[in-house]
């Protein structure tokens, strides 16, 4: 029975693990806004990402435009006239290796299917939800110890 009990929890956790995903405190993520298009390039914790420098090319390669963010990690554009779908590439400077590129299409945009924002959990909520997995997996570990006690007597 001490084996059967040692094989479940070896099997919950092998899938725990499996089943976490990347975590990086540091990486960089793209936010665009259509107008000006607008971008906002932050870090996964929220801080800013500033002074980097930003690179568009249009939908066909060529390089649009450059540009550094400001303190915000705000950069803002002007849309080419007849040019839907722009890529944009930024390299945080000050912190090598950190890079991130997007693809901003205007009539997805439009459409409501542009921005990625808000569709990530941040990193504190993803944090907790991990102690969560773990306090309920030791609840049912517990659960499943008083259980083979109980049956014994």
């Amino acid at each position: 029975m001490k084996r059967k009990f040692v094989a479940i929890l070896a099997l919950l956790l092998v899938l725990s693990c499996v089943s976490i995903s990347e975590v990086s405190a540091h990486r960089l993520l793209i936010d665009h806004e259509i107008g000006e298009i607008g971008i906002k390039a932050y870090f996964e914790g929220g801080s800013p990402c500033r002074d980097a420098n930003v690179k568009v090319y249009d939908n066909e390669g060529n390089l649009y435009l450059e540009g550094v963010t400001d303190d915000k990690g705000k950069f803002g554009f002007p849309p080419k006239i007849g040019m839907e779908e722009y890529t944009v590439a930024v390299d945080a400077v000050h912190m090598p290796g950190h890079k991130a590129e997007t693809v901003i299409n205007l009539s997805q945009a439009a459409a409501g299917a542009g921005s990625a924002g808000g569709t990530e959990m941040p990193l504190y909520t993803r944090v907790i939800a991990g102690f969560g997995y773990i306090i309920g997996l030791a609840g049912a570990a517990m659960v499943y110890m008083n259980w083979r006690r109980d049956k014994k007597i």
